[in-house]
């Protein structure tokens, strides 16, 4: 999956948080479902956002607040994306670092 680094940048500084999360939320949905299509994410708003990745009744849980969030939005375009991800492959999901750029900009540090 490819991404616009433009088009980012506005999204993260004009957003809201949750309007953003979402937006991350369906990108990281649809590069899970390039790899298998039994992913499912769901974002849900009880005290903090829930962020949840399910795959075949096997769950991966990121807890974030609403300041967790617009921090990661102002650090960089890419941040939260990053969050999710490196707390994902710690929780034991397999990342694909193929085609596309979208997993190797999450994992360049550089970026």
């Amino acid at each position: 999956m490819n991404i616009n680094g433009f088009a980012r940048g506005l999204m993260a500084k004009n957003d809201s948080e949750e309007k953003f999360l979402k937006h991350v939320a369906s990108l990281v949905e649809r590069q899970l479902k390039e790899w298998d299509e039994q992913y499912e994410v769901m974002v849900m708003k009880l005290t903090h956002y829930e962020f949840v990745v399910n795959h075949n009744d096997h769950f991966y849980h990121l807890q974030l607040t609403i300041h967790d969030i617009h921090k990661l939005q102002q650090k960089s375009p890419y941040a939260l994306d990053r969050k999710i991800w490196k707390e994902l492959e710690k929780q034991g999901l397999t990342i694909k670092r193929d085609k596309g750029n979208y997993i190797a900009v999450m994992f360049d540090k550089s970026l």
